[in-house]
């Protein structure tokens, strides 16, 4: 008898023990070290080619914003398609250029490392500040630059467009 009670509340205690739910969270760690440069790809436009120039700071920046660890397994897995770090990388962009007055970050490097305990993660970003001036026309000597990336200019309909060399 003493042993059916006693295997009775062990079954009670283990079935009420093995259901209950986890309290804990799931964080995940992701470090990144990156460079990133101009691509010099250019999709079909129907626009007429309107090129500036680039006043490059020359002065180095660097700008950091800390997110809260909201990062998943498929953020872990696939980086660089990862929506949550896409945006946080943009985001801290979009706060150094307005820090600095700028259009871009030229050359921007990102350095991406997540706390030791796992509740957050900072980006930072440096590069050099630049401002976009003097837009004009394209010129031959403009398009002639452009050759030499693999861009063509091409006329249709009396309208010039850039398209990519094939």
């Amino acid at each position: 008898m003493k042993t059916t009670r006693f295997l009775l509340v062990l079954g009670v205690t283990m079935l009420l023990t093995s259901c209950a739910m986890s309290t804990y969270e799931t964080r995940y760690r992701y470090d990144e070290n990156t460079a990133s440069y101009i691509n010099t790809q250019m999709q079909p436009t129907y626009v007429i080619p309107t090129v500036a120039d680039l006043e490059i700071s020359p002065n180095k920046i660097v700008e950091s914003q800390t997110f809260d660890n909201t990062l998943k397994s498929y953020d872990i897995s696939h980086t660089e398609a990862s929506p949550t770090l896409v945006y946080w990388k943009s985001l801290t962009v979009s706060k150094a250029v307005q820090a600095h007055n700028a259009d871009v970050i030229v050359a921007p490097i990102f350095d991406i490392k997540t706390s030791d305990n796992y509740a957050t993660v900072t980006v930072t970003v440096s590069g050099y500040p630049a401002k976009y001036k003097n837009f004009r026309n394209m010129s031959e000597k403009d398009a002639d630059a452009f050759r030499v990336y693999g861009i063509e200019i091409e006329k249709i309909e009396n309208k010039e467009i850039i398209v990519p060399v094939k």
